[in-house]
């Protein structure tokens, strides 16, 4: 119940740019065009022992121990999930991690930083959010940093649910997937300038019509990227696109697809209508198109990675109840753009921050830099809703740093009428936490999970390299008629560690 009311309540929403309406008959947010039907696999393997009992509910902050540390007695926790605001006593998460531990004596450990994930959920009580969703990725291999949803208007709509399913329009984040489409296909370059009036709250089609003694201001695609200009995007689209290219520009950013994770993920909708001024209104962000939080990330990481997409994951190990490692392998990377577009695109989307819609939440009035070392990319997209519960919808997609990327990242924020924050404002703060935690993560990243803790190799004191360690297997006694043969055994091969995080690795043959 709490899923339909969920959905019910968000149906009536319009959207805009720069305070966008459009006409009534459009005021809904699931039409049935841009519903994708269930699809059930007949074949699908039996799932995973501890696959399906995966519960943010349930996870507990374990403290992150040095090689050859005694194991801590077992943590007070307060009562409440972890996901919603809670943390154990006597833990310090920026020493922990999250871990869950299942009846049968599996062990699951999450990717989770927990100042990073608690800090959302930090941002979202307090600016008293109805709804609000943060999913950082960590663009070396999708691993979540942040997972946080919030739901304080139903309690009970599950904030999983705000997370994985794709409840808003995409609005002007759409306006990315066009951007791509049209320079993929020739269409377009970032300087390629239109000419337009009107536009910032709507698009008819008579402002579609070239009127050259009324279209006095034009502006380039970068601009547009940067300013959210509608017409820009939608003149491009109306002139040089047709249906079949801006769809399977779409497809290969994750639209209409199923997209693995280990909670289940809802795909996005995307309707391209045949009708050319319908099309274009879409390209520019205008209904028929749904997103969630996770593929939002999902879309700024492919940018960020020069086009190159991987299915991101929240679990990094899994031990097994007889101390066995059964972490399943990571997801394989895929070519979804040529690097040139992804990167033509990320170049714009610093626009968006340095100068455009999102400039007020990364510099002062004086033009004073909150982040002077790095500049983000990122898109924003705005919505209004015109029935009760009149809500303000508000998303910020990207990545940091803009050069060098380390994290993508996507917000979604449902403020009240008198909104108290932007999507922006949330996710640069996210940045900055980041920023000052990097090498704590990149530190915890390398954590290994046992039976009983959770503890980092040892290091060489003088490189401060990782040393591997044993096996986490328990050894079987030997039997007493084969002692003396066991002593003369070679030790047990060392485990092999994970990669120590660094900087995003190139992918090569993937062109």
């Amino acid at each position: 119940m709490g899923a339909i009311f969920f959905l019910a309540t968000l149906g009536g929403i319009a959207f805009y740019v720069q305070e966008q309406s459009i006409p009534e008959d459009r005021d809904e947010l699931r039409k049935p065009a841009t519903v994708l039907p269930n699809v059930v696999e007949d074949n699908a393997p039996p799932p995973l022992a501890w696959r399906d009992r995966l519960d943010l509910g349930a996870i507990t902050l374990t403290p992150i121990l040095e090689a050859n540390a005694p194991t801590p007695a077992p943590a007070q926790a307060n009562p409440g999930a972890p996901a919603e605001g809670g943390a154990e006593l006597n833990v310090d998460p920026a020493k922990a991690l999250y871990v869950q531990d299942l009846a049968d004596g599996h062990r699951l450990l999450y990717t989770l930083d927990p100042v990073l994930h608690e800090s959302a959920q930090t941002i979202f009580r307090n600016r008293e959010l109805p709804y609000a969703a943060a999913v950082v990725l960590d663009l070396r291999d999708n691993a979540v940093l942040a997972f946080a949803g919030h739901s304080s208007m139903d309690p009970q709509v599950d904030p999983l649910e705000i997370l994985t399913t794709a409840w808003a329009p995409a609005a002007s984040t759409f306006k990315l997937v066009t951007a791509a489409s049209l320079i993929e296909n020739g269409a377009a370059t970032p300087d390629s300038k239109v000419c337009f009036h009107g536009g910032l709250q709507g698009i008819t089609d008579e402002l579609l019509k070239d009127n050259p003694s009324l279209d006095t201001r034009c502006e380039s695609l970068s601009n547009a990227i940067a300013h959210s200009y509608n017409l820009v995007l939608a003149k491009l689209t109306l002139g040089h696109l047709d249906q079949r290219q801006l769809d399977e520009t779409a497809s290969s950013l994750l639209y209409q697809t199923e997209i693995p994770f280990e909670f289940a993920l809802e795909p996005s909708p995307a309707h391209i209508p045949a009708d050319a001024n319908s099309r274009a209104k879409v390209a520019a962000g205008f209904w028929h198109v749904d997103l969630s939080p996770v593929h939002g990330a999902i879309l700024a990481s492919i940018f960020a990675r020069g086009g190159i997409y991987q299915p991101p994951h929240i679990i990094a190990q899994v031990v097994g109840p007889d101390g066995s490692d059964l972490t399943p392998p990571l997801p394989d990377h895929s070519r979804a753009l040529a690097q040139s577009v992804a990167d033509q695109v990320g170049a714009m989307m610093v626009g968006t921050t340095k100068y455009g819609t999102a400039r007020d939440s990364f510099r002062d009035p004086q033009g004073v830099e909150f982040i002077p070392a790095y500049d983000v990319a990122g898109k924003t997209g705005s919505l209004t809703g015109k029935r009760d519960p009149v809500l303000n919808y508000n998303w910020f997609v990207g990545y940091a740093p803009a050069d060098r990327p380390e994290i993508a990242f996507a917000v979604i924020l449902a403020n009240p009428a008198k909104w108290r924050i932007k999507a922006h404002y949330a996710a640069r703060r996210l940045v900055q936490i980041y920023l000052e935690r990097r090498e704590a993560i990149n530190e915890a990243r390398a954590a290994r999970l046992g039976l009983d803790k959770l503890d980092l190799p040892a290091r060489d004191p003088e490189t401060g390299a990782l040393i591997a360690r044993a096996s986490a297997k328990p050894k079987p006694s030997p039997e007493p008629s084969d002692e003396a043969a066991s002593a003369n055994e070679a030790p047990e091969a060392a485990e092999e560690l994970p990669p120590v995080p660094g900087p995003l690795p190139s992918l090569p043959g993937l062109d």
